[in-house]
């Protein structure tokens, strides 16, 4: 059967998949309840012309983006509510160029009539559309000079045409706080606020606000975060660089029979994920094939071996793709990327390596959340959902446990800070517990409130005792929060995960009822004829997030890193940049639980 796979994959290392371009539509996109497009600002663009492109009034646009008291800038995302939209007018709507608007003309339109309309003079008309002199037909397009529009109407302050800020910018995500803000950019929340008009309204999901860091001048040219409408192409292609071993496949053919079933184990073992990933990667894609993308798939065979990468790179087919996935390895990864930051393509590490792949290179993209953001995640959930509780931070004294608990620590006093509940009843106990002496917890319980014990430690040994010892104090009502490594723990019964009300801070998590989860088993099954292990959901939710953005965005990643955020299958995408001239790491963050021998997501 491995084999039968090892020679499709060969196959299909060859394959060029091609689809009919799906014709561009506008996206909708829904914000608390509400149907918006949403508009990106280009070079030239006004309120003004905005507002005629969509048919929407001037002040429902100054309403659902209350930035809009201050100039355009290129790059802003305004909401364009569908409720305003004057389905009537948008038929006659015309499109935006640069600096004019493109107007086809309509039955019964004179010159005289559209320079009415527009409040632009019939001599400025005439300068940049010489042809009308002619005379008008029905269906030809003009220009309208965004810049001659008189402004003695009530657009006067929206005629100027948007510039490019000096400031970095940042799409307000949810739940997102100006302390977090703050934070995240190493500046002040007086600063932010300072940079953005007060932000009377406060921070809106979705909207752009600007972040008090002067972007740098290279070469007397800005260099600015801006949507490019050129990066939407008709086709793309997309590298996977995977260790799939297809040397040892070679070798185990050209031996005897004991050598080959010896060598295609030893096959069996190393290419295992990488096949799982592509095959869960390849039915994405497929997905998105059938929705309209138009995309080629080179796939290359990195095994684990830098000679073999160094020659890959040599490939003129790898200089000219839209998007690099992989490679698994660190030292093959580091490679790639340099390749990919010299040549500014995007790549992807689509598993868990070191944070040091992002430092210095903005093209890079890591999938797996590190350790430190889990810790202040479950700093921040044990802010929002435990400081009621009697909170109990036990783990045994080793420096790597310190590390977490610190970080969880200093999340949930900076959070219980800035919300000035002074409560003592919120302070967390810390306990450090040795292996021998882990019964004295009980001690430290409270038996009239709900003791929430975190236990920021992957030792096995430890973890099993520690709730060996809980579940059997029967006076107590009792929660255990612990860390994702728990899950492949396989010595803890599962009485003790239910009776201790286990919880979780994970990275992913299938939840094996939802019909997603259940439609893809069944096509993983029925091209593969074995069920998907995480990893094969991993190739997935990779390919459906990267590759729908190119879909729907081109190659405009790093500004749909921060502004598009979804969830896939088994995790969520929630990226942020790490520095100025570095990666995005992915915040996909969830607590899950144990409950009648089932893991539920709560969080």
């Amino acid at each position: 059967m491995l084999k039968k796979k090892l020679f499709a994959i060969a196959f299909l290392f060859t394959l060029i998949l091609n689809a009919q371009e799906q014709k561009k539509e506008l996206q909708v996109h829904t914000i608390n309840g509400k149907e918006f497009y949403i508009h990106v600002v280009d070079s030239g663009n006004t309120l003004y012309a905005i507002s005629r492109l969509y048919a929407i009034p001037i002040d429902d646009l100054k309403k659902e983006n209350p930035r809009l008291t201050e100039a355009l800038t290129i790059g802003d995302r305004l909401l364009i509510s569908l409720k305003s939209i004057k389905r009537k007018d948008l038929k006659e709507s015309p499109n935006i160029d640069g600096n004019f608007l493109i107007y086809e003309v309509q039955k019964g339109n004179t010159l005289y009539s559209i320079s009415k309309e527009y409040h632009v003079e019939i001599s400025d008309l005439v300068a940049v559309n010489p042809e009308i002199e002619e005379g008008f037909k029905k269906g030809m397009k003009i220009k309208i000079p965004i810049n001659k529009i008189k402004d003695d109407t009530e657009q006067k302050a929206y005629i100027s045409p948007a510039e490019a800020s000096p400031y970095m910018t940042h799409q307000v995500l949810p739940k997102e706080t100006l302390y977090a803000l703050s934070k995240l950019y190493n500046t002040t929340v007086d600063s932010i606020l300072g940079v953005n008009n007060g932000l009377p309204g406060g921070l809106k999901e979705g909207e752009l606000i600007n972040i008090p860091i002067l972007r740098t001048f290279k070469d007397t040219t800005l260099t600015v975060i801006e949507f490019d409408s050129a990066a939407i192409k008709p086709s793309y292609s997309v590298a996977l660089l995977l260790p799939f071993y297809l040397n040892l496949f070679e070798k185990a053919n050209d031996t005897t029979y004991r050598q080959g079933e010896e060598l295609t184990e030893q096959l069996h073992d190393k290419a295992q994920y990488a096949i799982e990933f592509y095959q869960g990667f390849k039915i994405a894609l497929d997905s998105l094939v059938e929705q309209g993308l138009n995309i080629k798939l080179y796939t290359f065979d990195t095994q684990n071996d830098s000679a073999v990468v160094s020659k890959i790179l040599k490939d003129t087919i790898l200089k000219k793709v839209d998007l690099i996935v992989g490679p698994m390895y660190l030292q093959s990864f580091m490679m790639v990327a340099d390749f990919a930051k010299l040549h500014e393509i995007n790549i992807v590490s689509p598993v868990r390596l070191s944070n040091k792949i992002l430092l210095g290179n903005n093209y890079v993209s890591k999938v797996i959340t590190s350790e430190p953001i889990l810790n202040r995640f479950l700093g921040r959930y044990a802010f929002d959902s435990l400081r009621n509780d009697h909170l109990i931070l036990a783990y045994p004294d080793h420096v790597e446990e310190r590390k977490r608990a610190e970080s969880i620590k200093s999340e949930y006093y900076d959070l219980l800070s800035k919300s000035r509940d002074t409560a003592q009843n919120n302070a967390i106990k810390e306990l450090l517990l040795k292996r021998e002496k882990i019964s004295e917890i009980k001690a430290k319980l409270d038996p009239n409130r709900l003791n929430t014990i975190v236990v920021p430690t992957t030792n096995q040994a430890f973890v099993t005792q520690l709730l060996t010892t809980l579940y059997m104090l029967e006076d107590f009502e009792i929660k255990v929060v612990g860390l994702a490594e728990w899950e492949n723990f396989d010595n803890i019964e599962v009485e003790y995960l239910n009776k201790l009300d286990v919880h979780l801070v994970v990275s992913e998590f299938i939840d094996r009822e939802a019909i997603s989860i259940k439609k893809f088993e069944k096509t993983y099954y029925e091209q593969t004829n074995s069920l998907p292990t995480n990893f094969a959901f991993l190739g997935f939710d990779v390919a459906y997030y990267y590759l729908g953005l190119l879909k729907d965005f081109g190659t405009n990643f790093e500004m749909m890193f921060l502004g598009v955020q979804n969830e896939q299958l088994s995790r969520k995408f929630e990226f942020f940049k790490t520095g100025i001239e570095s990666g995005y790491e992915n915040h996909s963050s969830f607590v899950i639980r144990y409950h009648d021998s089932q893991l539920q997501r709560i969080y």
